[in-house]
């Protein structure tokens, strides 16, 4: 299929050592020009953020978060999308065939109907979704493998969705932070304003 070469992967250095894993939506023309998640601005805002709230102190506070994760090699703080493939539908060429259409439009769909700001979304099961069916072997082979205490943070209304849906199946315990904002929010100065991460994530586990 042709939008297979726009998948853009998890990022995780060291599953291993994984201590808090940031869950996003997907990736956007950033990410695919870097081929890694958290490439753009939002991302440079959610390095800001963590910066400020006394993590990653070695972190550069002009690089999106996953460049500095990839310069760093940075092992304790890893980053998964709920979908691997572009959900904006503005990412995509605009001379698609009829096939390709049909699921950029789907794609579109999980993304605008999970928008909790949205007074026309319609609603959704995830659960026979096979968008959220790769999201749950991804995130489920990287819970196999990592430490049992690694804290999962969802940001964003779609990451709240998936995340949320992925608890009623998973078998075993999670540590589930209440999520972040999605740094495209138009509030999203006054939203982390009032956030404390600190309170349930010691700075010593992000260096």
């Amino acid at each position: 299929m042709f939008l297979e070469q726009y998948k853009v992967f998890s990022l995780i250095e060291d599953v291993i050592k994984l201590k808090v894993l940031l869950i996003l939506e997907s990736p956007y023309i950033n990410e695919y020009l870097h081929q890694h998640p958290a490439a753009g601005e939002s991302a440079l805002e959610l390095t800001q953020f963590l910066m400020a709230q006394g993590y990653l102190k070695n972190f550069d506070a002009q690089l999106p978060l996953g460049c500095n994760i990839k310069v760093l090699n940075y092992q304790s703080l890893g980053i998964l999308n709920c979908s691997t493939l572009p959900l904006n539908k503005a990412f995509y060429p605009c001379a698609l065939n009829s096939e390709d259409l049909a699921k950029v439009n789907a794609l579109a769909a999980i993304k605008q109907n999970l928008n909790q700001s949205n007074p026309n979304k319609l609603p959704v099961d995830l659960k026979e979704n096979s968008i959220f069916k790769d999201f749950v072997s991804r995130l489920t082979e990287v819970l196999e493998q990592a430490p049992a205490d690694i804290v999962i943070v969802p940001c964003g209304d779609t990451a709240i969705g998936f995340v949320d849906a992925f608890k009623t199946i998973y078998q075993k315990s999670l540590t589930v932070l209440d999520s972040l904002p999605h740094p495209t929010e138009p509030d999203w100065a006054e939203k982390i304003a009032a956030i404390r991460l600190t309170d349930h994530i010691a700075p010593q586990i992000l260096p």
